[in-house]
């Protein structure tokens, strides 16, 4: 990952959300750079020996991939930065990006957010633009449900809560309409990023392990890039790429406080900031109820 971080230059990316950090993707479309704040890089220290232990007993997981934490001096100014693995290809076209908390409570994107080119939409925009959720055949489901469910149990372990699913949505029907503008630019854009590279770092890869690519959905010409495959209840083929973010908020007294203020003046049960427990049984109850969804036999 470092020859990855050094050997072009980085490619800024925006950012969706309120944290204010900065992201950075490496050329090679493997590795998110991420400015963290103090607290986190040091919750982050304290977390590593049992989260390592974890993701080498589990490695089919959609926690982050942690490669690196770096603090650099700039102008006296103490800069943090966390290296990790990148969910979301470059080389395929997110259609729709979503940031799912399992939370209601001002959890839509901002006009702001909306003008932009590849807007970041969350939970209220999901539950009205995609309300029949998403599609998957029953072994794909389960996995995928077994892999959320195993994960949330470890973050809300550690006393974690306030993590993100981010989901990306590539819809393959207009994958051939989408080639033939793409075809006068291949001479030109040879640097363009290819299949990531790094062990059980693919969506699919994370649910099921190496080999399952999920080729019944697609062409023998589309590279899935390890994409889930799954339907919208219109019969679209999508691949999904997915992956759990901001895992370096611990529940302690700032979040507990936080909460308490806000629950006084909207349902409790609303709000993004929750007790570990609560947050990942509410989050497991919106992914496996209005998220993902296994098909029937009609379909």
């Amino acid at each position: 990952f470092q020859y990855s971080i050094c050997s072009e230059p980085l490619i800024e990316l925006s950012n969706p959300g309120a944290s204010g950090s900065l992201f950075f993707v490496t050329s090679g479309d493997e590795f998110i750079i991420k400015t963290v704040q103090h607290k986190e890089a040091e919750f982050l220290q304290k977390l590593l020996p049992g989260y390592y232990m974890n993701l080498n007993q589990n490695p089919r997981t959609l926690l982050p991939k942690f490669y690196g934490l770096y603090c650099v001096q700039s102008g006296g100014i103490n800069i943090r930065i966390v290296v990790m693995n990148n969910v979301l290809p470059r080389a395929l076209k997110m259609h729709f990006t979503y940031d799912l908390k399992g939370s209601t409570y001002k959890r839509r994107a901002s006009r702001k957010e909306r003008e932009k080119s590849n807007p970041t939409f969350k939970d209220l925009d999901f539950l009205q633009d995609r309300h029949e959720g998403l599609y998957f055949d029953s072994e794909t489901h389960s996995a995928l449900m077994k892999t959320l469910q195993r994960d949330c149990r470890v973050l809300e372990s550690f006393k974690i809560m306030d993590y993100s699913l981010l989901l990306g949505i590539h819809i393959l029907n207009s994958n051939m309409k989408e080639k033939e503008g793409e075809s006068s630019q291949s001479a030109s854009d040879t640097k363009r990023p290819g299949g990531q590279k790094v062990l059980y770092s693919t969506a699919m890869e994370s649910i099921q392990g190496p080999g399952k690519s999920g080729d019944s959905v697609t062409t023998e010409t589309t590279n899935t890039m390890g994409g889930i495959p799954a339907k919208s209840h219109k019969g679209e083929k999508l691949l999904l790429f997915m992956g759990i973010i901001d895992i370096l908020q611990s529940y302690r007294l700032m979040k507990k406080l936080e909460h308490s203020w806000k629950a006084l003046v909207y349902d409790g049960d609303t709000v993004s900031v929750h007790r570990p427990s609560f947050y990942a049984d509410r989050f497991l109850k919106f992914m496996s109820t209005r998220v993902f969804k296994k098909v029937q036999g009609k379909k």
